[in-house]
């Protein structure tokens, strides 16, 4: 790697990982940090030089701090990419602490900005902008699923799958970034610093992004989530008592695990999670 970056490397830390990749952040002998991350799939990386080189400007116009990629070897076993590392950290050690609202409102405020960005001609996937398709797709991953849920889950997963087209039929598609949560966003002191991990880039239902945001922080501890909850959707512009807001926000958190389930490799660990996540959300629908 100090070939190919050439710059010697005097310092290496890992960081926290996505389901799909995981990253080192490298500190070079010129000063300077870079990230390595690697991920499982060779079209992730490809996947991810394309959507950085057609979003970065468009970003900058509203202030928003993507990274420059330096390096890639999407040929490698495994696939790797190097960009330029942002000031801050991730705020996933973030969740519990007392200041956690007032970065929730921020964080807010930087998706209804990612939301706006022009992107009709990137041809970027659509799936989740057509929601017969995604039923018809969902039922395909909860046949996949069948063998690890009881029998109430599934008939719970069954009716979750048959109200989603009327719920998002007619609504309108956004720029969504795939996996909006606090590890993929970095806060330097008080502020935010930028947005990390383009992989799941696509255009989906405005809530998509919300969902996953929701999905993510409620691992933390409760009151922390609680107190979150508010100051996000008022940074990200989004009425509370919006009808039918938390009906879609539960549905595309499970179509969304289902997805993760079916499609993605996690490794067995990772898979427990997400799948007994499900099985409580369902409980939660059920509720």
């Amino acid at each position: 790697m100090e070939v190919l970056l050439g710059r010697r490397i005097v310092a290496v830390a890992p960081t926290e990982s996505g389901f799909r990749s995981r990253s080192d952040l490298m500190s070079l002998a010129d000063g300077r940090r870079a990230l390595l991350r690697r991920h499982h799939r060779r079209a992730d990386i490809r996947r991810h030089d394309w959507i950085v080189a057609a979003l970065r400007a468009r970003a900058a116009g509203k202030g928003i701090a993507m990274p420059r990629i330096i390096r890639s070897g999407p040929e490698a076993d495994p696939s790797w990419i190097v960009f330029d590392a942002l000031p801050g950290v991730p705020l996933a050690g973030e969740l519990d602490s007392p200041r956690f609202p007032v970065l929730a409102w921020e964080m807010g405020a930087l998706l209804a900005d990612l939301a706006e960005l022009p992107c009709a001609d990137l041809k970027l996937d659509e799936t989740w902008t057509r929601p017969r398709f995604v039923a018809a797709r969902a039922d395909a991953w909860a046949e996949c699923l069948l063998p690890t849920l009881g029998a109430a889950q599934y008939g719970e997963l069954q009716a979750v799958l048959g109200e989603l087209p009327e719920l998002f039929e007619g609504r309108p598609a956004v720029l969504a970034h795939g996996d909006f949560v606090p590890g993929n966003i970095l806060a330097d002191g008080e502020r935010l610093g930028g947005i990390l991990d383009f992989d799941e880039v696509r255009l989906a239902d405005p809530l998509f992004d919300v969902a996953t945001w929701a999905w993510s922080v409620s691992f933390a501890r409760a009151e922390s989530f609680a107190a979150a909850w508010p100051a996000f959707l008022d940074g990200a512009g989004i009425d509370p008592a919006e009808p039918g807001l938390l009906p879609r926000i539960r549905t595309l958190q499970v179509v969304r695990m289902m997805e993760m389930l079916a499609e993605h490799d996690l490794g067995p660990d990772r898979w427990r999670i997400v799948h007994s996540r499900l099985v409580r959300t369902l409980g939660w629908v059920a509720a």
